[in-house]
């Protein structure tokens, strides 16, 4: 008998967490997924490895994206099961 499993979605909450090193306060960006980056010595630093990793990222398809992602706490890499194949309210389009 064959199952049809369902894969839940990796979700991606990249941050940047300051603690203590062995020198002095370090930073570094880690996210839900697993992905983690090197300790640095300036946060400014650690940004630089969170944006790489959101850069990274698979676009999501036009359709899957979130209209108010505020409301939906949807990051702009994250599809929204909310927004996901509704229509538009009004037809704007200009031809």
């Amino acid at each position: 008998m064959a199952t049809t499993s369902k894969t839940t979605p990796v979700r991606h909450r990249p941050k940047v967490v300051r603690t203590a090193g062995d020198v002095g306060t370090v930073y570094q960006f880690v996210c839900l997924c697993g992905a983690a980056g090197e300790e640095q010595a300036a946060r400014r630093m650690a940004l630089v490895d969170l944006n790489q990793h959101v850069m990274s990222l698979p676009r999501v398809p036009a359709d899957q994206q979130c209209r108010t992602p505020r409301t939906h706490g949807r990051s702009p890499w994250e599809p929204c099961g909310l927004c996901e194949g509704q229509l538009d309210l009004f037809d704007l389009e200009v031809s």
